[in-house]
């Protein structure tokens, strides 16, 4: 066989160039969910040219539209559990081995199928058939599906509803409260604890923070403060709407420890009310513990009385009066400084409060009361926390020769120092915020004790004379007295 002719070798200066303008990618789609994969089995084995109007007729309608996309997840699930499987292996799995029937009663499992789905889709291992036999883009979200005739949007949002159907299951009420805005996808970890949520509280919430409710369902708060949330219950977040008004929504900014501190401390609306815009002025969890503390009082029967006397029908939910208002009544304007101080302290008036209560109407209780307002009025604005556990302050009304001043004998401790020639406003205004001066403060507490205990001074003595006018108790202020 006679050879061809040897062909002149081309350089490569004058080979011709290589076209790369308009080159495909390689298609990467692993699964194709076409027009057809909607169909029914019935429909499959059809004659030619009779599936199309049927499916025409099942497009029309949302209960047809639907019952194709359950089919289409029916091809799409095992492809779906591949995936995850590949990507997180056994011990990462959710939806692994599980069936079909029990993942759509699983919204975790629901949840990680449509996030696998998603990151398939994306990366183009997925392809969906549109209407008009052409590919779907994976930005295309609103755009129907042939097989169902449902977008991806419309299709996610089915199995994103029945994920919270499920976690609901056991909270029907609290779920017709949720808006619109909590039916996402990503909403689903912070509806699994809002499920816990009483259905009157959570509807409650709902009201009182209006178009700021759907920051719960966002990174705009953490899922501490939503925990916190939970524990409201219906009567304090009404209450707290009743005096904040539209300034509800500030909750969204307080500590999770805060609000669930207010959760656990007031156990009737009065006292909410009661405290009404002073509530901003208690910054301490245990401080909001502390004044829920305080006695409140079931007068139900009382006010009942009254409305009957005036012809008028009972209460329907009891009522309470409150130590709160029993402290703003005698305070008055001193009475946010009182709230402001340590749990402590606020504990300890509240305990005060409760055995004055406890005495029969008498001079002796009067003047207790009066000394309450007058350490108050004059004194508690120079109080530093570590000066109050200073005072070592006594709240039964007859102690021992062993327990702490009573607060009478404080207040006349507070008056002897203050009139004290060489000490006065200074030692309050100066020393008194100083690490030394409470100390010395501490020492002439502890001073009196001791002499009360050896009864060198008795109890019902005028103490503020003893230290405006004697030296018996200047050990410890001694070097504060100036010439």
């Amino acid at each position: 066989m006679a050879k061809k002719p040897a062909q002149k070798p081309t350089t490569k200066s004058k080979a011709a160039p290589q076209k790369t303008t308009g080159s495909k990618k390689p298609d990467r789609a692993r699964l194709f969910l076409r027009v057809e994969d909607g169909d029914s089995d019935l429909m499959r084995i059809l004659p030619f040219g009779l599936p199309t109007p049927l499916r025409s007729l099942a497009l029309r309608s949302q209960n047809g539209r639907q019952t194709r996309l359950h089919r289409i997840v029916g091809k799409l699930y095992p492809f779906l559990q591949k995936l995850e499987g590949a990507a997180l292996g056994p011990e990462g799995s959710i939806i692994g081995t599980l069936p079909l029937e029990e993942a759509l009663k699983n919204d975790h499992a629901i949840e990680r199928a449509i996030k696998v789905f998603e990151v398939a889709w994306q990366l183009g291992l997925i392809a969906i058939i549109g209407p008009n036999n052409k590919r779907l883009d994976a930005g295309k979200r609103t755009l129907p599906a042939g097989a169902c005739g449902l977008s991806v949007v419309q299709s996610e949002q089915v199995y994103i509803e029945r994920a919270i159907r499920v976690i609901f299951a056991k909270n029907q009420e609290a779920l017709s409260r949720l808006p619109k805005e909590a039916l996402a996808l990503d909403a689903l970890p912070r509806l699994r604890i809002l499920s816990n949520m009483n259905a009157g509280a959570l509807g409650e919430v709902r009201v009182k923070l209006g178009t700021r409710f759907g920051a719960i369902f966002t990174d705009q708060v953490d899922t501490d403060w939503l925990n916190a949330l939970t524990h409201i219950k219906a009567y304090q977040i009404h209450a707290l709407g009743s005096i904040f008004g539209p300034a509800t929504s500030e909750i969204l900014n307080w500590d999770a420890l805060y609000l669930l501190a207010f959760a656990q401390a007031f156990s009737a609306s009065e006292q909410i009310i009661d405290l009404g815009l002073d509530l901003r002025l208690i910054h301490a969890p245990d401080a909001l513990h502390a004044i829920g503390s305080w006695d409140i009082r079931d007068v139900t029967e009382k006010i009942n009385e009254e409305l009957n006397k005036r012809g008028r029908p009972n209460t329907s939910n009891p009522q309470f009066e409150t130590d709160i208002t029993v402290f703003r009544g005698m305070l008055g304007s001193d009475f946010p400084t009182l709230i402001k101080q340590p749990a402590s302290i606020i504990r300890a008036f509240g305990d005060l409060l409760r055995n004055v209560r406890s005495m029969p109407p008498s001079p002796q209780r009067s003047e207790i009361i009066e000394n309450i307002k007058t350490f108050c009025n004059r004194y508690l604005d120079y109080m530093t926390p570590e000066a109050l556990a200073a005072l070592e302050l006594s709240t039964e009304i007859e102690p021992d020769d062993t327990a702490g001043p009573t607060i009478p004998e404080i207040v006349g401790i507070m008056n002897g120092i203050w009139g004290k020639p060489g000490l006065g406003r200074v030692f309050f205004e100066q020393h008194l915020q100083r690490k030394e001066g409470v100390v010395a403060l501490r020492g002439l507490v502890d001073d009196y004790r001791e002499m009360v205990k050896r009864g060198s001074i008795q109890r019902k003595q005028d103490i503020a004379t003893i230290i405006i006018t004697s030296s018996v108790l200047d050990r410890a202020i001694a070097r504060y007295i100036s010439a």
